[in-house]
């Protein structure tokens, strides 16, 4: 039996994400689709002395273009990133400085799927997340929506898709047991963890979480995942 997960990249992801990731036998990034102005795609939250704090990736936009398309306007924004984050998180300098290493380091004409992807494979790395990321670039499938999602986890013999909530607008498990797939849904549930703040701040990137030494971040990301519901 193999469960697969897919997603759009998503520049240092929140939780829920990885726990998708943490779910999945494999995951699939979905760079092969359109990039969404002002979505989470090139953007995540990370916590500041007066609170969120947005750090985007400026990229330059193209009508249609997919994420696998679209690139930085330029480099200072890991600059710019950097300072923030080791300002904001002292106790995880060292972490914080090997991601940003890591962006600098690759190639000159990456797209912000292989920034998104960078910084996945970090945070995976401090989660204790093993599960084998593909990109859907890499794969032969094509399609729209569902019929798209299908044919990649046809395309990877997936026996069972584990999906985000948001899907279920769009998509029935009918239409995965048709091609022998079962379709399940995530399960999520949030745990607090100290921030050094009085009151507890979601929704962040989990950056906030495994740039704080002091804490169990596998543990607790375990702690926030819940066994999937089966359509």
């Amino acid at each position: 039996m193999t469960r697969v997960a897919i997603h759009q990249p998503q520049y240092i992801p929140w939780l829920p994400y990885l726990a998708k990731v943490c779910q999945a036998d494999l995951f699939v990034l979905l760079d092969t689709t359109q990039y969404q102005k002002n979505g989470v795609q090139n953007r995540n939250q990370v916590l500041t002395a007066a609170g969120p704090l947005w750090l985007t990736i400026p990229v330059r936009q193209q009508l249609g273009a997919s994420i696998l398309e679209t690139a930085p306007v330029d480099r200072r924004w890991i600059r710019k990133h950097r300072a923030t984050v080791t300002q904001c998180y002292p106790d995880g300098r060292v972490l914080a400085t090997e991601l940003f290493d890591e962006l600098e380091g690759l190639p000159a004409d990456s797209s912000l799927a292989d920034f998104a992807a960078s910084s996945l494979a970090f945070i995976c790395r401090r989660l204790d997340i093993s599960t084998p990321v593909v990109r859907a670039s890499a794969l032969a499938a094509r399609g729209t929506r569902t019929q798209l999602l299908i044919s990649i986890l046809q395309e990877l013999g997936a026996t069972e898709y584990l999906s985000g909530n948001g899907a279920r607008a769009y998509q029935t498990a009918a239409e995965f047991r048709a091609a022998g797939i079962e379709l399940l849904y995530q399960r999520f549930e949030p745990v607090e963890y100290p921030q050094g703040e009085p009151t507890f701040t979601p929704h962040l990137s989990a950056l906030d979480l495994v740039l704080r030494p002091n804490l169990d971040a596998p543990r607790l990301l375990r702690e926030c995942t819940r066994p999937p519901t089966q359509e």
